[in-house]
This record gives structure tokens, C-alpha cells and sequence, in this order.
């Protein structure tokens, strides 16, 4: 409760100001006398006076009605003591009228002069308390701590997370914290290492940059324009290795940017270390391949040699032909062909015209002029030799009631050449370097169908494509080809028969050891006999039969009636021979077709094999059947195999 006399703030259950003594409530009457006994002594005397200055208030009104001074007793509330301006000896509040009241005059003058001096002290604390209440005076009410504390610790609490946020998720933030030296962003970082290269820090420019860099790399970020100005400060404090080292990194990192190449460049080419040139012209080179720009060739074509120069210009030609390859500036000059091959290390140094064959050539050329290295030469030579066309017949295809001969000739194109070689066949097989050569003379076809096959080759060597024409001769054809289920002799079959059944039907023989047998890559052993041998392979069944060998008659015949002794031709009389004539190294083709061929092998001492060979009927493994003849032209030995 506040005391409206003084001010003082008392509890709400005090009567009295415990300060000045005034009552604290209004209308307080004789029923407060409880209260001001438990409030003490001066309770109970403020009680009693607070209601004598009721009383003497109440009849001073009833006295006067003139005008009347206020004195404020409270502050707040305007409640004052009326004084009267005057005295009439007639009236007062204790006697009647017209009676002589000199004393009680002076005793109510006294009495009024009390009055007047206690209305000037209560006028002060009013006063005192406007004042005090006065905007802007200072509040003297109890102050609750702990509201105050709770206020000062919210406060506190908010300039913390403020301040937390501002440093922590604002970029001034952290560029204080950078300054600062405390753990800051990388962009923050590199800020400030700006600031300082700026104003001439260079070591700490230096360590803002690469606490920047690190903490980008953890982050797979590259800040290239970061990294340019790390590259800067390098190069500022002396440290230029360490700057290549950099450059290198951020192209390597990100090629399509030009700054780290020039930047490099323009240290190689300031270093004049050895070497250095030819990386520089190499690193312009990449440069102008990895960015588009142009000012990098540019840069590179005056700074090394000029490409070489040839006299031959890169295309087609159908001869053979010789180029030179030079430097008007009179460098040395290495080509190559290879396209794997590194220039100038891998090239060949050109001291004379080079030759180009027949083929397809890819000339790869450069210039060197110490280490600096032209641009490279490069050229794709296609020497095509012109083809002959294909051969012609004579005759056209048809059905023949009576033998027919044939005459070929080149194609329309070539008939004026003189240079067309013509390669034919009619055993079956395709015409190759040992076929006949066709001289001009007609030659006969067999009976049956005669399938001939003819390519014409020119001077360069060149083959045309095959001519292939089947003709069908109603007369009796020749015999059929070797067939081993029909030819295979009938008391055994090779690769089937065993050892042991083999030495019963022609004896043990004589163990020679072990042997090779072409294609056959099992463990073999030879057996020799009065007509010849037998080598066994062993397999997965056992010993086997694998060849027999005869070069003298015995107990095993040989297919056909053959034997040791029969001439060359009755032989070849004995299987299908086609007629086809020998080719200029002697051989001669029997027949060829897709079960088997035949074919006459001249040897270099003027002896010859008669060679036939078969399928077996799965198609799995080859039969041979071989009869070595002298240079006399009598068969001297015969084989029989399996071939897998």
C-alpha cells in the first residue's frame, strides 16, 4: 500500500505509514480499533488524532462558507484542509455566541498557527512525493530482484545467440572470425587472404588461401579464381615451384580454363631451364586443345619451327611412288608411318627420299630446332594398283553332249595388255600361284560336271576377282576319290584295331622307341617290320593302331590292288584325276572337292608324293593315303595314316 503523505509503499495490511505516521486508510473509523491495537502504540495514536482532525475539519466547514486556502495532502488524490481567512470572536467550535473569549482566541490561535505549520510540512512532502513521481524520477518502490536477474539473464542469453548467429551464418560473420584467425569459411577465407595481398601480407595471405584450399578439397569444391590468387602470393614470395605446381593442378583439375595455363606458361618461359621451351610449347599446344583458344596456337606457331613441307601432295595415286620431306628453315626433320609412335623420339631422321609401296600411308612429320618441336605434318598417301578384271572363257556355260576345249582371256579392259598372267583350275580348287598358268593353248575338259575357276594377275601384282563357270560334259566322268571306308584294308582300321590284335594278325615286330607323329599329340611308338613299320598311339582305350608304312609288299594290300613297284600313272589311273596339267613347280592337282583332294607333290630331288586325303564319314578327322615315287616314276613305299 502506498502512503499518500509521504510516499513510502508499506504493507496492505498496515493502518499507518511506519515513515511519516499518516493513515493509509481513508474512513478509518472506531472499528479499527483491533487493528491499531495489533499496529501498537503509534497506531493507535494516529487512529485517534486522524479522527480529532475529522471532527475539528467537519465543524471549520460548518462555520465558513468564504473562500478558503487548499493545501494538497496527497499527490494522487487532491484532498486538502480548509482554513478559515479569518476570526470572529462571535463563532467558534466550542462555545456559543457573543460571549468574551479572549483566551480561548489566543488558545485557538495557537492552535490554528499549529495548523498553518503542519500544513507547510505536509505541502513539502506533497512536494517531495510530485517529485518523486515526477516522468523520469527514479521509483523508490522494493525491487524484485529476481524479475530484474530473469530480465538481465534473458538479455544476455539473446546478445549470445545473436551474436552466435551473426558470426556463425552471416558471411560478415565469418570474415570477422577470419581476421580474427578463427575457424572461418573457405569463402571468408579467401576474402581475406585477398585483403591481405592487397595490403602487402603476404604470408598471411598465403595461410588464409591455403586453409581456404583445404577446406574446399574436403568439400570437392574448386575455387579457380581462389586458387589463381594462391598462385599469385606464391609467385609474390619467391615460392615459383610451388605456383607451377598450382597452375598444373587447377588445369589438370579444370581444363577449360585459361588463366592457370597462361600463368604457366609464362613461368616456363621465363624459368630458361633446360627443357623448359619445349614444355612450354607442349603446355601451348594443350592449352589450345583443351580451351578453343585460338591465341594459344597462335602463340605456339611463332614460337616454334614451321611444320615441314613435302613435294608430293597427300591422295590417291595408282604407281608407286618417292617423296621428300624438308624444312625451308633448314631444321632437322623426323617422320614416321607408325601412328602409334612419338615424334621426334620415335621418327626417323630424313636424309633421302622416302619410297611408298602399294598401300595405304599415314606420314607423320615434324621440324626441331633444339628442343622446340614444329607442329606436326600429316598426310594419308592411298597407292592402289590398278586390278586386272576378271578373266574370260571361251566358251559359255551349257550342257555338253561331247568333250569340249576352253580357251580364257583377260577382261575387255586388259585385252591389250601385255603384262595379265592368267591362273586356272579344274580340279575343284581355287586358282593360286601354284595353279597352271594359262599359255594360250586350249585345254580339254573331263566328263561330268567340270566346274573351271580362272583370276587374272598384272604386273603390280595385283588379282583380279575369280571367274567360276560350271559346265556339264555328257560323257563318262572319271573315277571317284580316295574314300577310306571304301579303301581301308580289310583285316584292319587304323585308330581302331589294337596293339594287340594288330601283332596277332601280323606279328610283335621290333620295338624301336618312342616317336612323333604330325598333329597327334598322344604318346606313340614305333614297330619295325621285314615290309616296313607301324607306330601305336596310346589313348583313352588303350594301344592303337595309328600308321602303317610298307616299302616292300607284304601281308597288308594296299588300296585299289596298289603295290610296290606300279608306275606313276597306273596309279593316278586307279582314283579321280581331272586332267589338269602341272603348274610351273611341278605339282598337279587330281581333284578337289569337299570330301577330299588329290594331289601330285614334286619333291626338290626330282621324286614325287601322290597324296590323297579324305574325310572320315562324322567329318571329324582327316584319312591319308601317300605313294612316294622315284624320280624314275615307280612307287617305292606306301603310307597309310590317321590325321586328326
Amino acid at each position: 500500500m502506498l502512503c499518500k503523505q509521504c510516499g513510502y509503499y508499506a504493507p496492505e495490511e498496515a493502518i499507518v505509514c511506519p515513515r511519516c505516521g499518516a493513515v493509509m486508510r481513508e474512513g478509518t473509523t472506531t472499528g479499527l480499533g483491533a487493528e491499531s491495537i495489533r499496529q501498537g502504540r503509534r497506531a493507535r495514536e494516529a487512529v485517534k488524532n486522524r479522527s480529532s482532525q475529522k471532527q475539528d475539519e467537519i465543524r471549520r466547514k460548518r462555520r465558513s462558507g468564504a473562500s478558503h486556502a487548499t493545501i494538497p495532502l496527497s499527490p494522487v488524490k487532491d484532498t486538502r484542509v480548509e482554513l478559515p481567512e479569518y476570526f470572529d470572536p462571535m463563532v467558534d467550535n466550542l462555545g456559543g455566541i457573543g460571549e468574551d473569549r479572549t483566551e480561548e482566541k489566543a488558545t485557538f490561535e495557537r492552535r490554528n498557527a499549529q495548523v498553518y505549520s503542519d500544513e507547510t510540512a505536509r505541502q513539502a512532502q506533497a512536494a517531495a512525493y510530485a517529485a518523486r513521481h515526477a516522468p523520469g524520477a527514479g521509483n523508490r518502490r522494493m525491487v524484485n530482484w529476481f524479475k530484474v536477474g530473469l530480465a538481465v539473464f534473458i538479455l544476455v542469453v539473446s546478445v549470445l545467440a545473436g551474436g552466435y548467429f551473426f558470426l556463425k551464418r552471416t558471411d560478415p560473420g565469418q570474415v570477422l572470425m577470419a581476421r580474427l584467425g578463427q575457424e572461418a569459411s573457405s569463402t571468408a577465407l579467401w576474402k581475406v587472404g585477398e585483403e591481405m595481398l592487397d595490403s602487402g601480407d603476404i604470408e598471411g595471405a598465403i595461410q588464409n588461401f591455403e586453409k581456404a584450399k583445404a577446406k574446399d578439397a574436403e568439400n570437392d569444391v574448386i575455387d579457380v579464381d581462389g586458387l589463381l590468387l594462391l598462385g599469385n602470393a606464391y609467385e609474390a614470395d619467391g615460392r615459383i615451384d610451388d605456383a607451377a605446381n598450382l597452375y598444373e593442378e587447377i588445369y589438370t583439375e579444370t581444363p577449360s580454363r585459361s588463366e592457370a595455363y597462361v600463368n604457366h606458361i609464362r613461368i616456363l618461359l621465363a624459368s630458361g631451364a633446360p627443357g623448359s621451351n619445349a614444355k612450354a610449347s607442349e603446355l601451348m599446344k594443350l592449352a589450345y586443345e583443351k580451351t578453343g583458344d585460338v591465341s594459344f596456337y597462335t602463340q605456339r606457331n611463332d614460337f616454334v619451327p614451321a611444320p615441314p613441307e613435302v613435294d608430293l601432295t597427300a591422295g590417291y595415286y595408282e604407281t608407286k611412288k618417292y617423296i621428300a620431306i624438308t624444312s625451308y628453315q633448314g631444321f632437322d626433320v623426323y617422320y614416321t608411318f607408325d601412328e602409334n609412335a612419338e615424334l621426334p623420339a620415335g621418327g626417323i631422321l630424313f636424309t633421302e627420299r622416302v619410297f611408298l609401296d602399294e598401300g595405304i600411308h599415314t606420314l607423320r612429320a615434324v621440324a626441331v630446332n633444339g628442343e622446340l618441336v614444329s607442329n606436326e605434318l600429316r598426310g594419308t598417301y592411298r597407292i592402289i594398283m590398278p586390278s586386272p578384271q576378271t578373266p574370260r572363257s571361251s566358251l559359255a556355260p551349257n550342257t555338253y553332249k561331247t568333250r569340249q576345249r576352253v580357251r580364257l582371256k583377260p577382261g575387255l579392259d586388259n585385252e591389250n595388255d601385255d603384262d595379265i598372267v592368267i591362273y586356272y583350275t579344274i580340279d575343284g580348287s581355287s586358282p593360286d600361284a601354284d595353279s597352271p598358268i594359262f599359255t594360250g593353248e586350249a585345254f580339254w575338259l573331263p566328263g561330268g560336271r567340270v566346274t573351271v575357276k580362272a583370276v587374272a594377275v598384272n604386273k603390280y601384282n595385283k588379282v583380279s576377282n575369280m571367274m567360276e563357270i560350271l559346265y556339264k560334259i555328257d560323257i563318262p566322268e572319271p573315277l571317284r576319290g580316295y574314300n577310306y571306308e571304301q579303301d581301308a584294308p580289310k583285316d584292319f582300321t587304323l585308330y581302331v584295331t589294337s596293339m594287340i590284335e594288330f601283332q596277332r594278325l601280323f606279328g610283335e615286330g621290333t620295338l624301336v622307341g618312342n616317336v612323333t607323329m604330325d598333329n597327334l599329340d598322344t604318346e606313340c611308338r614305333r614297330y619295325d617290320y621285314a615290309w616296313g613299320y607301324a607306330i601305336m598311339s596310346r589313348t583313352n582305350l588303350g594301344w592303337v593302331v595309328a600308321e602303317v608304312y610298307m616299302n616292300e609288299n607284304g601281308p597288308i594290300a594296299a588300296p585299289r590292288n596298289t603295290k610296290i613297284g606300279d608306275a606313276e600313272s597306273f596309279v593316278v589311273g586307279k582314283f579321280r584325276d581331272m586332267g589338269q596339267v602341272e603348274s610351273p613347280s611341278g605339282n598337279r592337282g587330281l581333284y578337289s572337292s569337299k570330301d577330299g583332294t588329290g594331289k601330285i607333290w614334286l619333291q626338290e630331288d626330282g621324286s614325287k608324293i601322290i597324296r590323297y586325303r579324305c574325310y572320315s564319314a562324322d567329318s571329324a578327322h582327316w584319312w591319308q593315303l601317300e605313294y612316294y615315287v622315284n624320280e624314275n616314276g615307280t612307287v617305292t613305299a606306301i603310307d597309310m595314316k590317321y590325321d586328326p
